[in-house]
């Protein structure tokens, strides 16, 4: 079998054709993404809102947010009621007080769904997401896949 050596030329437009998809794909879910916004319920809005403010990330994945919210509202007895009150400890600026069991519960809800793409506990938890979780995204740029098990698959079990 004979094998021919691809060109500079045609090297360039394989290039360019990965990135032009790359692009495209980019523009369709920003186009995605704020139509989703755009059609988004109350709700939706309510934890999208709380959700930036105990990331401290003004922009999150509007499309993994549509995914969390409803696994959410599974998940937690009168989410809107309690995410309403949540918000309004939040604005204060101060740290939720211990008292405040049923906000304090959802704020970890929250951050563990953004997190590590899981909603719930035990045999009732959700996966939701992987990659997308805030967690690999902030090591996606040095390991891979992103995650926190660094190094070849089982390594970890190994004894130092």
């Amino acid at each position: 079998m004979k094998t021919y050596p691809m060109s500079r030329r045609g090297a360039l437009k394989a290039v360019g054709a990965v990135m032009l998809a790359g692009v495209a794909g980019q523009l369709l879910l920003s186009s995605r993404a704020r139509a989703a916004l755009s059609s988004a319920t109350p709700g939706l809005n309510l934890f999208l809102d709380v959700s930036r403010q105990l990331t401290g990330k003004p922009e999150l994945n509007v499309v993994l947010g549509q995914a969390l919210y409803p696994a959410l509202q599974t998940a937690v007895t009168d989410l809107d009621a309690t995410l309403a009150r949540l918000q309004a400890l939040l604005a204060q600026g101060e740290p939720i007080a211990a008292e405040h069991k049923a906000e304090l519960a959802l704020s970890q809800a929250v951050l563990q769904g953004w997190y590590l793409g899981v909603v719930g506990k035990g045999k009732k938890a959700v996966c939701i997401t992987y990659v997308d979780a805030l967690s690999n995204l902030a090591v996606a740029d040095t390991l891979v896949p992103p995650s926190y098990s660094y190094g070849p698959c089982g390594t970890w079990q190994a004894k130092p």
